[in-house]
């Protein structure tokens, strides 16, 4: 979770800018996504989706919107615009994060490489599900994949993909470890206000990228490990935010790290989709 430090007049200035883009979708960068999501490939840019690969990246790159040099996630473009606009606003908003069960075991029993293998063949298959489903913010933090559903990109439907994505996640066959062993997943589901913007270095020389940060993520990576293998966690806010008819999932109340009162949520198993 990143730390959210005080903002600086520059980056209150952008507050309405950086609300516009996820809370409702910016009108021309809504129109950019519309037109790249057309042409080929993957990878894309996170803000406008950009293709980097086929013959959709060769003309981007001849567009002025190849993969930025400090931060690939983006097309030049964009990593121009967060560095000229850093800012950060409150969403309300769905995340999910994906948590591989026993990673430590698991890597204290292989090799450096052949535990990046079980890694890989986790995090590909994770984020596909996160993007096809309109998942924004994917990030990789050691055994875990994070990603967020504002309305701005995921529509004002976000919740109800969120919880879409969890039953698509939990469908997922992972491949055995190179033992032999079976690889397992959690999931964590939680919708709130999250403050999303600008998160890194100086925005002249060092990497800047766009983060998540609040309770709200804390309590959503506090869910992911909380989870059982195959199963996922869903807060009954996220729940009554996506209209899906969930009533007929476990009810469980948590007690998380942090927190006086007790969370409510709904189990997902991945046998009951």
């Amino acid at each position: 979770m990143a730390t959210a430090a005080k903002p600086s007049e520059q980056e209150k200035d952008n507050t309405e800018l950086w609300r516009l883009m996820f809370a409702e979708g910016h009108p021309k960068l809504k129109s950019f996504q519309r037109q790249h999501s057309w042409l080929p490939s993957p990878p894309r840019c996170r803000m406008c989706f950009a293709p980097f690969r086929g013959i959709g990246g060769v003309y981007m790159r001849l567009r002025g919107k190849g993969p930025a040099n400090r931060n690939p996630n983006y097309c030049s473009a964009c990593d121009t615009f967060i560095r000229t606009y850093p800012g950060r606003a409150e969403v309300p908003m769905s995340m999910v994060i994906v948590d591989l069960v026993g990673s430590k075991e698991l890597a204290s029993r292989m090799t450096p490489s052949q535990f990046g293998e079980v890694l890989n063949n986790f995090y590909r298959p994770a984020t596909n599900v996160l993007s096809e489903i309109d998942g924004f913010f994917i990030q990789l933090k050691g055994d875990e994949v994070d990603g967020v559903f504002p309305p701005g990109f995921s529509g004002p439907d976000y919740a109800r993909k969120a919880v879409q994505a969890a039953e698509h996640l939990l469908r997922m066959q992972l491949p055995p470890a190179p033992d032999g062993s079976p690889v397992a997943l959690k999931v964590g589901v939680h919708t709130g206000i999250f403050c999303i913007g600008t998160v890194g270095g100086d925005s002249e020389a060092g990497v800047m990228d766009v983060g998540v940060m609040g309770q709200n993520v804390h309590i959503t990576q506090l869910l992911a490990k909380a989870a059982q293998p195959g199963e996922a966690l869903i807060t009954e806010a996220a729940c009554t935010a996506s209209g899906q008819p969930l009533q007929h999932l476990e009810s469980r109340q948590l007690k998380l790290e942090g927190r006086q009162e007790p969370v409510a949520v709904r189990v997902m198993r991945a046998a009951t989709n």
